[in-house]
């Protein structure tokens, strides 16, 4: 599951691993000693980078799928075309294969 977690969040979270050690370390070895605001709060911070990384997930998808789009009508062009404008026509289509290069690294660091 992708996640997303702003920098707050990721200070957040670590205060609150902080907290729920010590709680954790100062009780009963047997017993569950955590705070269960804790939990709340560390459960809601994940779900809503959870949310937030399926979001961007989502929408690099439809960029890359736009992109390629983009890359086949400007292929058309080039092959219909000749001169100056077949030119014109070949570099938009690298730069949009190389936006989708750049958009499908970013979507396998995020999967």
């Amino acid at each position: 599951m992708p996640t997303s977690y702003t920098a707050a969040e990721k200070r957040r979270m670590a205060w609150l691993v902080i907290k729920a050690g010590k709680q954790s370390l100062a009780g009963d070895r047997d017993q569950d000693t955590i705070d269960d605001r804790l939990k709340r709060e560390v459960d809601r911070i994940q779900e809503r980078a959870e949310e937030r990384g399926k979001a961007e997930v989502a929408e690099l998808e439809r960029r890359l799928a736009e992109s390629r789009r983009a890359a086949a009508s400007a292929k058309v062009t080039m092959r219909t075309s000749s001169g100056a404008e077949r030119a014109a026509a070949r570099r938009q289509m690298q730069e949009h294969e190389q936006a989708g290069r750049r958009l499908e690294r970013e979507l396998r660091r995020l999967k």
